[in-house]
């Protein structure tokens, strides 16, 4: 199910639940003493709690299965110091300055169960960072290290929210690229599935770097 209409079908159901608990509070011949406050309760909650994941869910990405979310582009633009952008589909292109020998990118990831995963609601992502690091241990310990936010920051997150109340039917995990090697002219694609991310070279410079890299 895409995330425009997960956002319907949840926000729909949040406000039918809604509107039941309410009349049921409105009507006490219904229910009677605790069954009925319990009722409206389980309703109300369970309601609102289908409208704010929808309401969330306009700051992620769906992800059905492994697949290119982005390309990462590197000029040189001084000594240990890079120019990076990163193009993804249906997204303006992001532009950096980082400092380092390599760099990495970061995402959270939302798994959905229960009747969230009924519904057929299909994990989530949302790219958070990308940082750059030095292999010399004094350099780490002593320059300036650069990190920078990917796209737009929603708050309240429903990952840190997850975080910190353990949220039912859905998992927030944390997805992060390897390292790669900065290199002048290098391209690389980002690969996401629902456990992590994966960076491939893609041009013979991203290559040689990393071949390079590995023999070090």
């Amino acid at each position: 199910m895409s995330y425009p209409m997960a956002m319907l079908v949840l926000a729909g159901l949040g406000g039918i639940l809604v509107l039941m608990g309410l009349a049921f509070f409105l009507r006490p011949r219904w229910l009677l003493g605790w069954i009925k406050g319990m009722f409206v309760i389980v309703l109300v909650g369970g309601g609102l709690y289908g409208i704010a994941v929808a309401m969330q869910l306009r700051h992620y990405q769906a992800l059905s299965h492994m697949e290119t979310i982005g390309s990462l582009r590197i000029e040189a633009i001084g000594d240990q110091t890079w120019r990076v952008r990163l193009d993804q589909p249906g997204e303006p292109a992001e532009n950096w300055t980082l400092s380092g020998d390599e760099w990495q990118l970061d995402a959270r990831i939302i798994r959905f169960g229960g009747p969230f995963g009924w519904l057929g609601v299909s994990p989530g992502y949302r790219l958070e960072r990308i940082s750059g690091r030095y292999h010399s241990l004094e350099q780490e310990r002593n320059d300036a290290r650069t990190v920078e936010a990917v796209g737009e920051q929603g708050w309240p997150d429903l990952w840190e929210m997850d975080q910190a109340w353990n949220l039912p039917f859905m998992e927030g995990i944390y997805g992060s690229a390897t390292y790669m090697p900065f290199r002048d002219g290098a391209l690389y694609d980002v690969r996401l599935s629902s456990s992590g991310l994966v960076t491939v070279p893609v041009n013979e410079e991203a290559r040689s770097a990393v071949r390079l890299w590995d023999e070090e």
